[in-house]
């Protein structure tokens, strides 16, 4: 029985001559969540976006459930996603989104989509246009379509805090462990390592475009990033990674 619900091997990623991402491998256990973790630029984005097919990549395989992403079109059957920054077209409102793209794509009923928008907060604002909404009802948004209307095996999730009070925060964390113990897998990528403190039990850490840790979630996943990329040196023993940025954000 395959226990990854995703797997990535020797990935590698070019933009011209450019490697955003270097070879990198890893697994995502099935039940999981698996915290993804680096610096502006280290690579996230466009892991994340392979993962999804709307990157293709230079080298390497992809598979989600055993599915290789892109070769086979049914690879994100049962994967749910939420992006960093949502975005939407000018003229489409939250009842059309909801009904109209996101459960046409899945052919969900609209009885049963019409019952879960009317228990949802998302209600009230059905007939507003997704883009006058605030950062973070856009992401309440993409979180009801990515629970209630697909019913995922497997969540990705990227920044999924930003915009959130921390009303909603809490709820949509407990979701998140409420969503591992039934048996479903979250990789979630993010900026603020308390999040990863309290929710993953796996992380990766990627620094300019390479692994740098891949494993259990340490005692205190500050430290280990503070110790693996701000304070690491290069092979040489030269400047450290923040240093060779070259830049003095404070």
């Amino acid at each position: 029985m395959m226990n990854h619900a995703i797997e990535v091997k020797n990935f590698t990623k070019r933009f011209g001559y450019k490697t955003v991402v270097d070879n990198n491998s890893f697994q995502v256990k099935k039940g999981n969540i698996y915290g993804f973790v680096g610096p502006n630029g280290a690579g996230k984005t466009t892991t994340i976006s392979s993962l999804l097919g709307l990157v293709i990549p230079t080298a390497g395989d992809l598979t989600i459930e055993g599915k290789k992403v892109i070769a086979d079109p049914y690879f994100n059957q049962n994967v749910g996603y939420v992006p960093s920054e949502p975005n939407f077209a000018k003229d489409i409102r939250v009842e059309k989104f909801i009904f109209d793209l996101c459960g046409m794509l899945r052919n969900i009923p609209r009885s049963e989509i019409e019952t879960k928008l009317k228990n949802s907060p998302l209600n009230s604002h059905r007939h507003k246009l997704c883009q006058e909404l605030s950062t973070g009802w856009k992401k309440i948004l993409m979180v009801f379509v990515a629970f209630n209307l697909y019913k995922p095996k497997i969540l990705i999730l990227d920044e999924v805090r930003n915009g959130l009070d921390p009303t909603v925060w809490f709820q949509l964390s407990e979701k998140l462990k409420k969503f591992r113990s039934e048996g479903g897998t979250i990789f979630l990528s993010t900026h603020i390592l308390s999040d990863l403190q309290e929710l993953a039990d796996e992380i990766v850490m990627i620094n300019e475009g390479k692994i740098v840790y891949s494993g259990k979630k340490d005692t205190n996943v500050e430290e280990l990033y503070k110790k693996l990329i701000i304070e690491q040196k290069t092979p040489d023993g030269g400047q450290t990674s923040a240093e060779k940025r070259g830049v003095n954000y404070f």
